[in-house]
């Protein structure tokens, strides 16, 4: 049982700002993050209503209250990838913050708890919106080497979280009932799963970064199904979108939105046409439309889905954290967006891990 090795923190540190606020073409609001070089890289819209999010050069996660702007950190415990209970006090305190995790992915639970990566750690984060408890759990057969990508990606399912290890080439099942973890080993070798959601049918889409292909998994069955995607090294990297029957996902060197019959299992892609782009992570909004973030463009592409063939729209980032460069191509220095996530309300909201920032895009 995990539970003899589970080891419960508090959130030891955690600080509460009203954050600069930039108001901008009266649709962008700039949130400048308390502490410095700390990397927002995921977002997520909690369970409180609050942008909740995760730095990858800090090991933080904080909270963001859309009326007010107001910001609270807190810090997750440091731990090793061998164990989930050890502590280096100096590491965990307010003078030299944990920057050697690089942990980036954040989604809600159905218990009504926040979930969270830990990086190279390999573990999984857990924190309470109201008491802000923070819990580390690590797989009782731990593999130290498992994520040294070091990006991963979790997801809610009924009872429980699915959890992937890139380089450990498994993904794993977090139930919430004995807090227990089950392992499933991905029958492509070296494929690196990364992004994964399940569907409004029941299965659970990986997406196999390396191995250029979506895997479907039944979890009633333990079936895996790997599609492939037309075309070569498109790389799908984040499945975070659903509609009218399809999964939609970000593609990195492909540079645009996949996608994936739910039915009879047919990819497609959609080249963003951005010159150079490299793809991160995707999400939809109410009326369907597919953004898309770049490690490399300071601008969101959107994908309408109900009219594919007018091809991708672009949101060009403000002036304030807009680098050199034309619309059409790269700029220098990139903003190096990895987040996007629709909501809290009717807005988009997004980061810049080089200007250390939050941004909101009002629809």
């Amino acid at each position: 049982m995990y539970s003899n090795l589970s080891f419960v923190f508090l959130a030891l540190y955690s600080l509460t700002f009203a954050a600069p606020v930039i108001q901008q073409d009266g649709r962008f609001t700039i949130y400048d993050l308390p502490t410095p070089l700390s990397g927002p890289c995921d977002l997520v819209e909690g369970p409180d209503g609050a942008l909740w999010g995760e730095d990858i050069l800090v090991n933080k996660i904080f909270r963001l209250a859309p009326t007010t702007g107001q910001i609270q950190e807190f810090d997750i415990p440091f731990t090793t990838a061998l164990s989930n209970s050890t502590q280096i006090p100096l590491l965990n305190s307010g003078l030299l913050q944990d920057r050697t995790a690089f942990s980036c992915a954040i989604r809600a639970g159905q218990d009504g708890n926040l979930y969270a990566s830990n990086g190279l750690r390999n573990q999984l984060v857990r924190i309470n919106p109201t008491t802000k408890k923070i819990d580390i759990f690590a797989p009782p057969v731990n593999n130290p080497l498992g994520d040294l990508q070091p990006f991963n990606d979790l997801t809610p399912t009924k009872g429980g979280m699915y959890l992937t290890q890139t380089t450990g080439n498994t993904f794993q099942f977090f139930s919430f009932a004995d807090e227990s973890f089950t392992t499933y080993t991905i029958p492509v070798p070296v494929s690196l799963p990364l992004g994964l959601k399940v569907g409004s049918d029941g299965l659970l889409y990986i997406a196999l970064t390396n191995g250029n292909s979506i895997l479907i998994f039944d979890p009633i069955t333990k079936s895996m199904t790997p599609v492939p995607l037309p075309g070569l090294e498109q790389m799908p990297a984040v499945v975070r979108a659903e509609t009218n029957g399809y999964i939609y996902f970000s593609l990195v060197t492909g540079n645009g939105i996949g996608r994936i019959n739910m039915k009879t299992r047919a990819t497609e892609v959609f080249p963003s046409g951005r010159v150079g782009g490299l793809g991160a992570e995707d999400t939809i909004d109410s009326k369907g439309n597919v953004y898309l973030s770049f490690f490399d463009v300071d601008a969101l592409g959107v994908l309408n889905t109900r009219n594919l063939t007018a091809g991708f729209s672009f949101i060009e980032f403000p002036p304030e954290i807009h680098g050199v460069g034309l619309d059409s191509t790269v700029t220098v220095p990139p903003n190096v967006d990895v987040a996007v996530n629709y909501g809290p309300g009717n807005a988009v909201w997004f980061t810049s891990i080089e200007h250390n920032v939050v941004v909101r895009y009002q629809l």
